[in-house]
């Protein structure tokens, strides 16, 4: 599943060659290179992160960032080319998660990327909804169907379960699924976590659940639809 980004930023070849290296690492881009009309676009695309630059024509990144934080709920990292308390702080009080300066090597600029949406997995999800397969989960009621039956998860295994369907396919170790769930550093002791994992495997067999919980040595574990993991 891409994850969907809009990057405003007025300078056109910065923003071609920063959407295109994104989009090489697996990402939907989408590019505005003005602050006006960029509300309706985010109403249109719910994007899960935008990257905003502070010095855009017309209306500037802070005024953008107020008017769209008002009725988005999603993930904001500003661009500013000063590296200044009051800049920094403009954008915070403005709505913004986070802030680079510019120029930020785009290796850096895909690390804050992940890190922040690794912080916050609910923002990846427009509209709430996520599918794996025919497993559905919709974060906003907290609910797993299948095939639209609703299925008796907890709200312990619904947490989890909705970490593995927003990466599906994807290898998950336990430092991520700590940090996601509880937002703790992974100690390389704490087997907690493999703990859920098992329960939640056997509860999902138990449901008939199309998709599994795979063990991938080295890396942890990856959820895939049983027909994905059939040909592994």
């Amino acid at each position: 599943m891409q994850e969907s980004l809009l990057l405003i930023e007025d300078d056109l070849a910065l923003a071609a060659l920063t959407a295109e290296f994104l989009r090489a690492e697996g990402y939907q881009v989408t590019v505005a290179h003005r602050g006006e009309g960029v509300a309706a676009l985010v109403r249109t695309l719910r994007p899960a992160l935008i990257v905003l630059d502070v010095m855009l024509p017309g209306m500037d990144g802070y005024a953008v960032c107020r008017q769209i934080r008002a009725g988005y709920s999603g993930l904001i990292l500003m661009l500013t080319a000063l590296d200044e308390s009051a800049e920094q702080l403009t954008g915070f009080a403005a709505g913004a998660d986070d802030y680079v300066v510019k120029p930020v090597d785009p290796q850096i600029l895909l690390a804050r990327l992940r890190a922040m949406l690794r912080r916050h997995p609910q923002a990846q999800a427009p509209h709430g909804l996520l599918r794996c397969g025919a497993l559905a989960i919709d974060l906003a009621t907290q609910r797993a169907t299948l095939d639209g039956a609703p299925l008796p998860f907890s709200t312990a295994e619904f947490e989890l379960l909705s970490i593995f369907v927003r990466h599906a396919g994807v290898p998950l170790g336990r430092e991520v699924l700590l940090q996601n769930l509880r937002g703790l550093e992974y100690d390389g002791l704490n087997r907690s976590i493999d703990m859920r994992v098992s329960r939640l495997r056997k509860k999902m067999q138990a449901l008939n659940c199309p998709v599994t919980i795979q063990t991938i040595t080295a890396q942890g574990y990856l959820l895939a639809a049983t027909d994905d993991a059939d040909a592994v």
